[in-house]
C-alpha cells in the first residue's frame, strides 16, 4: 500500500478520534473500495492510414465486457522526424465529462496529415526487430526498444510503416485494467472507537491483440497498488527510426482517488474509490493561422490532482502535528 494512502488514514483516524464523542463509531477505509470502473486503451493507425489513433474508455472493473461507447475516445498522432503531434480527439458523447476541451479541428487536420501507407507487422530476429518493406527494410535493436514498453511481451506486436526513407511504428496492441481482488488489514486505536482499515487493492492487467472481431490475450498479471503506480509513471510511446531511435510520449494512464463518506445510525465510514483516466502529452498541431493551447493544458487535471494529494498530505500533517502538541502541552500542566 502506498505510504500517501497510509499517511491519510492515520491523520483522519487521530483527528476523529481526537474531534468526535467517544460513542461514536467510526471507520475509514483508505485505499479504496474496489474500483468500479476499469480503463480500455488500445493503439491502431487509422485504416491504411498513417495516422496512429489511441483509443480510450471506461469498462467494468470485474466483468469482461465491451467498452462503454459513452466514455469512448479517440486520440489522433503524426509522427515524423521533427517529434509528434495531437491532431484532436474525438468523443462518442461530448457530455462525458473526461472529454478533451480542445480547440482543434479534427476533420481539417486528418486530411492534411493523412497519408497512404502499408502497415506491416515487425518480427524479433537475433536481438533486433526487423521490418520488411520489400524495397527497404529496418533493424531495431530489442534492446533500445524495451526501456520504453510497458510489458517486453510487446515485442512482438510492434507494427510500422515506411514514410520518407523513415520507419514509424508503435506497439499495436490492447491494455485493460480492472480490479482483481481486496487484501484487508485492520488497524484500531485502543481504547476507542475509530479504526483504520487498509484495503490492499489488487490489480488484473491484461494485454491482447485484435484479430478478426475477437480479442486475442498476450498476458495477464495481478499486481498491487505499489508496483501498478510505479507502472503508471511510464507513458505510452510512439516511435521514429532512421538508424537513430526516437520514442515520442503520447499520453499517458492516470490513476485517482475520489472520495465517498457514508454515515449510518452512530456509524461513520469515509471511502476511498480508485478510478482511471488517461490524458494526452503530445503538442498539438500549431496551424500558421490559429493558435491552439499547448499539450499541458489538456492535462489540467492531472496537474490539479497533484497539487490536491500534495496541499491535503501537507494539511493532514500539520493537523495532526497541532494534535500530537496539544496532547503534549496538557500532559506537561
Amino acid at each position: 500500500m502506498s505510504s500517501f494512502s497510509k499517511i491519510i488514514g492515520v491523520s483522519l483516524c487521530f483527528l476523529i478520534f481526537t474531534f468526535l464523542p467517544a460513542s461514536s463509531n467510526v471507520e475509514i477505509i483508505t485505499q479504496g473500495l474496489p474500483p468500479t470502473k476499469g480503463i480500455h486503451m488500445s493503439i491502431g493507425t487509422l485504416p491504411n492510414s498513417n495516422i496512429i489513433f489511441i483509443s480510450t474508455g471506461e469498462i467494468d472493473a470485474y466483468d469482461d465486457v465491451w467498452v462503454n461507447p459513452d466514455t469512448e475516445i479517440n486520440w489522433y498522432y503524426y509522427v515524423d522526424s521533427s517529434g509528434m503531434r495531437l491532431l484532436g480527439a474525438r468523443c462518442y458523447t461530448t457530455a462525458y465529462p473526461m472529454c478533451p476541451r480542445l480547440n482543434l479541428n479534427v476533420s481539417e487536420n486528418l486530411a492534411h496529415f493523412r497519408t497512404k501507407i502499408k502497415l506491416i507487422k515487425g518480427v524479433p530476429v537475433n536481438g533486433s526487430v526487423m521490418f520488411n518493406f520489400g524495397d527497404s527494410s529496418y533493424k531495431v535493436p530489442v534492446s533500445k526498444i524495451l526501456p520504453y514498453l510497458w510489458d517486453e511481451s510487446w515485442i512482438g506486436h510492434l507494427w510500422g510503416y515506411n514514410m520518407n526513407g523513415s520507419l514509424i511504428f508503435f506497439p499495436k496492441v490492447i491494455m485493460e485494467i480492472r480490479g482483481a481482488r481486496v487484501k484487508y488489514q485492520d488497524c484500531s486505536i485502543q481504547n476507542g472507537s475509530a479504526s483504520v482499515i487498509y484495503l490492499d487493492q489488487q490489480y488484473n492487467i491484461t494485454y491482447y491483440v485484435k484479430t478478426s472481431w475477437k480479442k486475442s490475450k498476450i498476458k495477464s498479471e495481478v499486481i498491487d497498488q505499489y508496483n501498478l503506480l510505479n507502472l503508471l509513471k511510464k507513458p505510452i510511446y510512439l516511435f521514429f527510426y532512421n538508424g537513430t531511435l526516437k520514442a515520442f510520449e503520447a499520453g499517458r494512464i492516470n490513476f485517482k482517488y475520489s472520495t465517498v463518506l457514508a454515515t449510518t445510525n452512530n456509524s461513520t465510514s469515509v471511502f476511498v474509490n480508485p478510478s482511471f483516466y488517461y490524458s494526452n502529452i503530445a503538442s498539438p498541431f500549431v496551424s500558421a493561422n490559429t493558435t491552439y493551447p499547448h499539450a499541458e493544458e489538456s492535462n489540467v487535471a492531472s496537474h490539479r490532482q497533484d497539487k490536491h494529494e500534495f496541499w491535503l498530505l501537507a494539511v493532514m500533517l500539520f493537523a495532526v502535528a497541532t494534535i500530537c502538541l496539544l496532547c503534549r502541552n496538557r500532559k506537561n500542566m
